[in-house]
């Protein structure tokens, strides 16, 4: 079995045993006690060495049985050459690298990074806002450039980011590296649980997401440790096996105190958490976006006043945000010109005809995003309510008739009814009545208030009876009469005051009005009578 004692022996006898010509030219780096300097892992062991023109390159070998991983890591090699990324070192396997107890193996050899962790190089800058903010920037980069490539590292976590002495970033070990052409082969490595989304487990396909939870972690500890640098001691980063966050947060994300923490440092913090836990709501990693592109997401803004309007009555405005250096199209589907192409704006709609779906077509940093908003063209509900009497008396009935057109429900006084009918109805009281409808735009109701009169009544008159004397004077009003009575006067005397009266002839008294009735015609004569008989 090869062991790591074994692979020292052969390396200490490399002009024999070491078969790779780059390696065996090179010289082997020894510590103070002429010691080989070997870096130990769970499958590999590192054995450092130098060349002819100064540059350091790591021996790989593996202690463990890596059958069937001769094709893969030519893959891997070949696409790290391709991509040309100044964070990815130098990378080649040999499939005859070394001999050890007379069975040839592969190895791989890398070029050497003289650097630190990016955990120790985090901690170490804590108090340099500014060193960790172009850290964060340059992080962002490497992320987006691998992105681009449909590359990802597939164990991304501080042991294997380093820093090298001009502050450059630089990605080891490649072991679970992916590249397009590796697509489907099973995800074996899991990685360090305080780096990794909760659902990477098991024999899953390997794929180009399995890096982006990774990201987001090491971004946010970054940015937070930049804006308040206490956090690192108080979450022991120096010691620790990891950065800020640690694989027990990840269950209940917003109750842990590393969310209330970076959740207090403001607006941008909030942000970068709210992408955390969406990719935490997530059962598969290839439901993910990268994070750089759900930052991009945060800066976009696509919205409409209105998502349902009047069919050919309301207006309404589209209103969008996105970054200044976007390429942007606002386009409505199905016409050739599109409405705008600023980046910010808002766009008035006077009316549709019809249901329209409007997109926005945002273009940055060679993500395409695409934004679309769906506004509906509907029919308002149309309410007729009548009745066929407003006022009526007890016992007398009335009748309620309706008729609603582009409703969903209709009610009358809460109860449902069809969108179309008639009711009468008998009542002791003036009462509402309201016929109440759900449309597309909500709820709305009109109402009918039906008054009672009150019933006539003839109210009794009390007269006070008078009190009737023994006695009653009643006096008639008559007419006025003329009396012409006759008379002959004596023409013995010149005066009026001797004269003769003779008898007066009572038929030629005449009394007008003739109307005047008997009892008072017998009433005049007799007074003419007495006179007569006075003067005689």
């Amino acid at each position: 079995m090869l062991t790591i004692p074994s692979i020292r022996t052969s390396i200490e006898n490399k002009n024999v045993l070491v078969l790779d010509e780059h390696a065996k030219n090179g010289t082997f780096k020894r510590d103070a006690k002429n010691r080989l300097i070997a870096y130990t892992g769970g499958f590999s062991v590192v054995f450092p060495y130098e060349t002819t023109d100064g540059k350091t390159w790591a021996f790989r070998c593996w202690h463990s049985d890596i059958s069937n991983s001769k094709k893969r890591y030519e893959t891997i090699a070949k696409s790290i050459r391709k991509a040309q990324f100044d964070f990815l070192c130098d990378f080649d396997y040999i499939e005859k690298g070394i001999n050890v107890d007379g069975v040839i193996y592969p190895t791989t050899r890398m070029r050497w990074i003289d650097g630190i962790t990016i955990k120790d190089y985090i901690y170490q800058n804590k108090d340099s806002k500014k060193t960790l903010t172009v850290l964060a920037e340059n992080f962002l980069k490497m992320a987006h450039a691998l992105h681009e490539k449909s590359l990802a590292h597939g164990d991304l976590q501080h042991g294997n980011i380093l820093v090298d002495l001009n502050h450059n970033l630089h990605l080891v070990d490649y072991d679970s590296f992916y590249c397009p052409k590796l697509k489907g082969e099973a995800d074996t490595v899991i990685g360090l649980p305080d780096y990794q989304h909760p659902s990477r487990t098991g024999n899953k396909p390997v794929t180009e997401k399995i890096d982006y939870f990774s990201e987001l972690i090491i971004y946010i500890s970054i940015l937070a440790i930049a804006e308040n640098p206490s956090l690192a001691d108080k979450y022991k980063i120096k010691d620790a096996d990891r950065l800020l966050f640690s694989k027990n947060d990840f269950a209940d994300l917003k109750n842990s105190d590393i969310y209330k923490d970076i959740h207090s440092l403001g607006e941008s913090f909030q942000k970068l958490l709210l992408i955390l836990n969406k990719y935490l709501q997530k059962n598969d990693i290839n439901e993910l976006n990268p994070f750089d592109k759900e930052l991009i997401l945060t800066e976009i803004s696509f919205k409409s006043s209105h998502t349902k309007v009047v069919k050919n009555e309301q207006p309404f405005k589209l209103i969008w945000n996105s970054p200044k250096e976007a390429t942007v199209s606002l386009v409505q589907v199905g016409k050739n010109k599109p409405l705008s192409k600023q980046t910010k704006g808002e766009y008035n709609i006077p009316k549709l005809q019809s249901d329209a779906t409007f997109k926005l077509i945002t273009t940055v940093n060679g993500y395409k995003i695409v934004k679309k908003i769906i506004v509906c063209a509907v029919d308002e509900a149309e309410i007729e309510f009548i009745a066929d009497k407003y006022y009526v008396f007890p016992s007398i009935p009335f009748t309620l008739k309706w008729n609603i057109k582009n409703a969903e429900i209709v009610w009358l006084n809460d109860e449902k009814v069809d969108n179309s009918g008639a009711r009468a109805f008998e009542i002791s009281k003036t009462t509402e009545y309201q016929i109440k409808v759900k449309d597309a735009f909500g709820i709305k109701a009109k109402t009918i208030t039906i008054q009672m009169l009150p019933v006539p009544r003839i109210t009794s008159i009390l007269v006070p009876t008078p009190n009737i004397k023994s006695s009653v004077n009643i006096n008639v009003k008559q007419h006025k009469l003329n009396v012409s009575v006759p008379f002959n006067f004596s023409k013995k005397s010149p005066t009026f005051n001797n004269f003769d009266a003779p008898l007066v002839d009572l038929s030629a008294i005449q009394i007008n009005p003739p109307s005047v009735n008997d009892k008072i015609k017998n009433v005049i004569k007799n007074l003419v009578t007495k006179l007569t008989n006075k003067y005689k």
